[in-house]
C-alpha cells in the first residue's frame, strides 16, 4: 500500500491546481492534482501533452474509467467510493493507482480493509493558487 503524507513515511507532495497558470508555480517533476470535471479538461489535456504526472479526484466508477483513459497516474477517492472504484481498477487492470483521501491515521484501517492501492493524507496536498 502506498502512503502519501503519513508522518513516518517520506513521500512527495501533490500540488493541487485549478488552472494552467497555477501549474507554473509547482516544482518540476511534481505530481499535480485536480478535480475531474468538464471545466478541467483543458488542463488535463495540457498535462498529457507535456507528460506531467497528475492525479484526478473522482467520485464514480465511470469517472475512474475516463480518468484512466486520460492518463491519470493516481485516482483520488473519498473512502465511501473507494471499494467500488478499486474493484473496477483491478478488473480492468488500471495503470493508475487508487488512493483514498483521509485526514488522520485512524482512517487508514478502513482503506486497508478495502484493499485500496494507497492512501493520501490531507497533509500531502499543497494548494497552489494562480
Amino acid at each position: 500500500m502506498l502512503l502519501f503524507g503519513h508522518t513516518y513515511v517520506p513521500s512527495e507532495p501533490f500540488y493541487h491546481i485549478d488552472s494552467i497558470e497555477a501549474l507554473r508555480h509547482t516544482p518540476s517533476n511534481s505530481v499535480v492534482a485536480l478535480f475531474f470535471t468538464p471545466e478541467n479538461l483543458d488542463i488535463i489535456e495540457h498535462l498529457r501533452l507535456n507528460s506531467i504526472r497528475f492525479a484526478l479526484h473522482v467520485e464514480t466508477a465511470t469517472d475512474a474509467v475516463i480518468a484512466e483513459n486520460l492518463g491519470a497516474s493516481y485516482l483520488i477517492v473519498l473512502p465511501k467510493h473507494g471499494a467500488e472504484i478499486q474493484k473496477v481498477a483491478e478488473h480492468y487492470l488500471f495503470d493508475a493507482k487508487v488512493l483514498g483521501y483521509i485526514d488522520a491515521e485512524k482512517d487508514l484501517e478502513n482503506l486497508i480493509e478495502m484493499r485500496l492501492d494507497g492512501a493520501i493524507f490531507s497533509d500531502a496536498m499543497i494548494k497552489i493558487n494562480s
